[in-house]
């Protein structure tokens, strides 16, 4: 019982720091953007342990910070997300720093493949080798590229799991709170794209670690209970919507196809709202 009270109480002020955390990085960031470019070096500085995380992660094993270039590259990476950062993009910036050392990392270990790769390539190409075949050569690298597009899936994806986490979901359950017709579905990822796109909705997603039914319940044609009903794929794909993940995403493209991207009631109608459309963005736009 004292064990689950302060593991409680751990992880309450876990959360409570990452959200101070990432509201001191984003006011250096913007002081950084402004022109005030000696905050960059503090932030480097500060983050170091972070950078050191994230690679470790990718590399799967622990990273010397004095000798491991693969901690050169993801301060590199560092570096180039608090250029790239751009809080309208709706993801905090630790997590969009994350997916970048993510992305450098796995290009900088391609790329020490790609050498190994390309010499073998040149062999196969000379006519005087023996075994000559350059179809053989061919197909491995065909086969690199698609281990590359694996690599960066396999990151996203632990990036992804990570962040459901926080909103204590598994990823090995969504299989099990997502809707089985595709209307529904779509209806889900429209609720979901709501979210993602306003900015009010999402700043109180990110930070409260909960749909905030209330607000929400003002651009959408479903009831509370709907919404409390799909939680869990509806965090999901908003989730999917706000980080940049190049490769998940394109599940939500698929669905909006099979859906038709067309949202309608609980009773079966096309959705009419007042006020805000829930197809369309806050300047009255319809959203693609």
């Amino acid at each position: 019982m004292l064990l689950t009270l302060f593991l409680g109480k751990w992880r309450r002020k876990s959360q409570a720091l990452r959200e101070n955390d990432n509201q001191y990085v984003h006011n250096l960031i913007e002081r950084i953007h402004q022109g005030e470019d000696e905050w960059r070096n503090e932030l480097l500085t500060q983050y170091r342990p972070f950078i050191g995380t994230v690679v470790s992660k990718v590399c799967k094993r622990y990273i010397d910070q004095s000798q491991d270039e693969e901690f050169s590259i993801g301060l590199e990476a560092f570096n180039e997300a608090i250029t790239g950062y751009s809080a309208q993009k709706g993801s905090s910036f630790l997590s969009f720093a994350d997916l970048v050392i993510r992305r450098r990392v796995i290009d900088f270990i391609r790329k020490n493949r790609q050498r190994i790769v390309t010499v073998s390539l040149d062999e196969a190409l000379d006519p005087e080798a023996p075994e000559y075949n350059v179809w053989d050569a061919q197909a491995a690298v065909d086969r690199y590229q698609l281990d590359q597009e694996a690599e960066y899936r396999r990151e996203e994806i632990f990036h992804y799991r990570e962040r459901l986490e926080q909103f204590a979901i598994k990823l090995e359950e969504l299989p099990d709170h997502t809707p089985q017709h595709a209307d529904a579905r779509s209806n889900m990822i429209q609720i979901a794209r709501v979210i993602a796109e306003k900015t009010e909705l999402r700043e109180s997603f990110l930070e409260k670690k909960k749909i905030p039914v209330k607000y929400l319940l003002q651009y959408v044609p479903f009831s509370r209970k709907t919404v409390e009903r799909n939680r869990n794929y509806i965090v999901a794909i908003t989730l999917l919507f706000i980080e940049d993940y190049q490769y998940l995403r394109s599940y939500i493209q698929t669905e909006d196809i099979e859906g038709k991207g067309e949202p309608r009631d609980e009773e079966g109608h096309r959705a009419q709202t007042t006020g805000s459309s829930l197809d369309c963005d806050d300047a009255g736009r319809e959203i693609s």
